[in-house]
């Protein structure tokens, strides 16, 4: 497969290697290997009431971003606190735990790359003392502001994106190199009405879930129109573009796995035709 799309309120739920090691856990699977990912897991992941997660280790990387309630990780001997638009990388081989001591539920969207589910027993819980890491620092905790979105732009700081391709977009990378991740980027992307991405691909992987607003998504020639809660995953070298066609922001969470390359981070079509001499 290409691309997927889906909605959240569609998607069951699957423990998985949590199952018996977790209490009042629920996990959502949005994209991974099911949808023809080779690179990268995103889940939606609901924690009840005084539920848990046991301690645990991965053979990934991972990223939590919480969206609603409230959330507690142990990890790498401290505790963390979160709430919605807290977020927190958690580098490779680092034991950690998670609880919900409020009376809410809470929900995080969770990024792991490379992708779960290889040949190797890639999560481990962690009875006793948990193996030594080398990462310093083992796990980055930060929180995101709405109003340190730069403004909207054609250009979103982004290498190789040009001045005709983009209108009225604003990002912020959250998790990515400068601060530890070397599998993925994770970004918060939000356009103002009419902003736009022109038919376009890339060398890596994309994917998309949809916090608010509404968005027309052409994924291989198919338009779907998507909002809040829905999603979609674009693989290496498929073809899309983004519009937002309603008359308030669109605000998401994005994916980019492997990271991007120093130039050329994405092909657009308009572009290509300009440099052969064909503007038709």
């Amino acid at each position: 497969m290409t691309y997927a799309v889906g909605s959240l309120a569609d998607t069951p739920s699957d423990e998985g290697v949590y199952a018996g090691r977790s209490e009042g856990h629920t996990r959502r699977v949005l994209f991974g290997r099911d949808a023809g990912s080779v690179h990268q897991e995103v889940v939606i992941a609901e924690l009840e009431p005084r539920g848990r997660v046991e301690r645990h280790l991965h053979a990934f990387e991972e990223a939590i971003y919480v969206l609603d309630g409230r959330l507690v990780i142990d990890v790498a001997g401290a505790r963390e606190e979160l709430v919605a638009d807290d977020y927190v990388f958690v580098d490779r081989g680092v034991a950690h735990a998670l609880r919900n001591e409020s009376a809410d539920d809470a929900r995080w969207l969770e990024v792991s790359a490379p992708i779960p589910g290889g040949a190797i027993d890639d999560t481990v819980f962690v009875d006793g003392d948990a193996p030594a890491v080398d990462a310093d620092p083992p796990y980055r905790k930060a929180h995101f502001d709405l109003a340190e979105l730069p403004e909207p732009s054609s250009t979103i700081g982004l290498a190789g994106f040009g001045q005709a391709n983009v209108g009225g977009a604003a990002l912020q990378i959250l998790l990515g190199p400068d601060s530890g991740a070397s599998q993925f980027n994770l970004m918060l992307v939000q356009y103002a009405p009419d902003g736009f991405i022109t038919e376009h691909d890339h060398a890596f992987e994309e994917g998309f879930y949809f916090l608010d607003g509404e968005i027309e998504a052409v994924l291989e020639g198919e338009t779907h129109e998507l909002r809040g809660g829905d999603y979609c995953w674009s693989s290496a070298g498929s073809m899309h573009a983004l519009r937002n066609v309603s008359g308030a922001p669109v605000r998401w969470l994005e994916t980019q796995v492997p990271q991007p390359p120093s130039r050329y981070q994405a092909r657009f079509v308009a572009d290509w035709r300009r440099f052969l001499g064909d503007d038709a």
